[in-house]
């Protein structure tokens, strides 16, 4: 079983008790900042392949616990600037890679001639 999926099996069986638990006072207000980081863990490369219900526990998780603190979510990037972020990234590695495919094509005619 992998890491993430070890962590997850974690969470998910102790999730229940961390809400109930915690001593925040008004935990209702921390619902955008934990859909917030919900929305960022799926630009990380462990987590993208996740459900959303998955990741929306960890987050829960790491928001209750100080994991990650509410200012450092306050600091992210709103989510459209974050959409365009990611969508230039992959284009770039798209183009980078479709780049050096041609190249590999290039060198192999010339290797043939």
């Amino acid at each position: 079983m992998t890491k993430i999926k070890e962590e997850i099996e974690k969470i998910h069986r102790d999730i229940h008790k961390i809400i109930l638990t915690t001593d925040i006072k008004n935990k209702y207000r921390l619902i955008p900042y934990i859909a917030r980081w919900a929305a960022e863990l799926k630009y990380k490369e462990e987590y993208k392949d996740l459900l959303d219900s998955e990741r929306v526990n960890i987050a829960i998780h790491d928001v209750l616990t100080g994991k990650v603190t509410i200012e450092d979510i306050k600091k992210l990037p709103p989510l459209k600037e974050r959409k365009k972020l990611s969508i230039i990234q992959t284009t770039e590695t798209t183009s980078s890679s479709s780049e050096e495919g041609k190249k590999a094509a290039q060198k192999k005619k010339k290797d043939k001639k």
